[in-house]
């Protein structure tokens, strides 16, 4: 069954949810931070610019009508769980910030991926960072869903980009103060968006979406 749905079976965003007639939908969690990717994809998929390769092919679900399986536990839910409050809450997310910002203004090379103001996207990026580690969802209210790859695509980023900016970030992190086993999780969780922001040499629009980008 891992090749039966093509990539998704080998895929590190993948979720399987078993319905109480024993039919297994697969379920795109890349969907959950950009909606350009297919909630349920079509299968087989066969290509996929989110593709992650994962260590084990996914396990199909066994269900049967007198007992539907549960869909899967949301691991990001569960990842993000107290974690604003354990880096330290809001204060320490804006001195995060405020050291990533002074790192990327001192560096030419990342710099120049970035808007010519950097005072928009410092507010922007508190506001997303802490919603996403689990505190008031003040950024969705502000600027709706985050659309990360779709907010991104004006700037052309290529691997090295994306891992400037790991590295930036995870400077800016042990700079303010965060702990280890914080900065671990947070960087874990980070290095995936981050490559999935990658769209050099690809085919996307480059005008910019609505009230511009989250950077």
């Amino acid at each position: 069954m891992d090749t039966a749905p093509g990539l998704c079976g080998r895929c590190e965003h993948v979720r399987t949810v078993a319905s109480g007639k024993g039919s297994v939908f697969f379920r795109c969690a890349r969907h959950d931070d950009d909606p350009a990717f297919p909630k349920y994809p079509r299968l087989p998929v066969l290509r996929c610019t989110g593709f992650e390769a994962r260590a084990l092919p996914v396990e199909i679900p066994l269900a049967s009508p007198a007992a539907p399986a549960a869909p899967p536990p949301r691991v990001r839910a569960a990842r993000q769980a107290n974690l604003l409050d354990r880096v330290g809450g809001r204060e320490m997310v804006r001195r995060v910030v405020a050291e990533f910002y002074d790192r990327v203004e001192a560096d030419a090379e990342l710099r120049a991926v970035f808007p010519e103001s950097l005072d928009h996207g410092r507010e922007k990026q508190a506001l997303f960072l802490e919603q996403w580690m689990g505190g008031e969802p003040v950024y969705s209210a502000l600027y709706g869903h985050p659309r990360l790859r779709m907010r991104h695509f004006p700037f052309v980023i290529d691997q090295r980009a994306a891992g400037l900016w790991l590295r930036h970030f995870g400077e800016a992190l042990r700079a303010a103060g965060v702990d280890e086993p914080e900065i671990a999780e947070v960087l874990a969780a980070l290095g995936p968006m981050a490559r999935h922001m990658v769209n050099a040499d690809q085919d996307v629009p480059r005008e910019p979406i609505g009230d511009a980008f989250l950077t």
